[in-house]
């Protein structure tokens, strides 16, 4: 009797279940047809403006041509018979350079490359020195120097930002004997001397004085 009645129940039971299928089959047809997309892709958007460019924002980058009183450059002459040996001066405060035969230029305030247009076209064109003449001013790397009462006294590569804290902390800030309020700043340009008071600069930046390429720092001993 048991198994006729499971009989009975297994043949309405593998209908069932083939319909099921059949019904699945039908559904994921339908999901996999032509009508059906590919999930959406999400993609990060590139860095900088909207088209992916950078965009520059440090002035001293925008800047970085500028001549300036204090900068040390080196100028080469070719393109000429008996060329001039290479020079190298440092840009005074008033900006004005002496050039070979005698001829004075102001470079401070402008760009590198223009500057090299002009020499050139004060010797060919005005001057009328030389048919041809090509001009190249390298601007050589500079350095700060930092010495007395501070913890490493040394030379630092000049910065556009350096003043005479940011100087003083990069030598490894003062020593316990140091006279804050006496440092020793000597101008290269000028070979003049400021004195600063670093103590009352903290309170003040006006105080904090800017350096400028080939400047030196000296903090001095305190008397106890």
């Amino acid at each position: 009797m048991f198994l006729f009645v499971m009989k009975c129940i297994s043949v309405p039971v593998r209908q069932v279940a083939a319909v099921c299928t059949v019904l699945l089959l039908l559904a994921l047809a339908g999901c996999a047809g032509p009508d059906s997309a590919p999930p959406p892709s999400f993609a990060i958007p590139p860095s900088g403006g909207p088209s992916g460019t950078n965009h520059v924002s440090d002035p001293q980058q925008l800047s970085s041509d500028i001549l300036r009183p204090g900068d040390r450059i080196r100028i080469v002459y070719n393109d000429i018979p008996d060329a001039p040996t290479p020079t190298e001066q440092v840009i005074p405060e008033d900006g004005k350079i002496l050039l070979p035969r005698g001829i004075e230029v102001t470079v401070g305030g402008k760009k590198r490359t223009d500057v090299e247009k002009e020499i050139m076209t004060i010797y060919v064109d005005e001057k009328r020195i030389y048919r041809k003449i090509t001009v190249t001013i390298e601007r050589m790397a500079s350095f700060i120097s930092v010495e007395g009462e501070v913890r490493t006294p040394s030379s630092i590569v000049y910065r556009a930002d350096l003043n005479v804290l940011s100087a003083v902390a990069a030598a490894g800030g003062f020593t316990e004997f140091a006279k804050r309020s006496g440092v020793i700043v000597t101008r290269a340009a000028t070979k003049k001397q400021e004195k600063v008071n670093a103590t009352r600069a903290v309170r003040d930046p006006k105080l904090n004085v800017p350096l400028y390429p080939g400047d030196s720092v000296y903090v001095p001993r305190g008397i106890w």
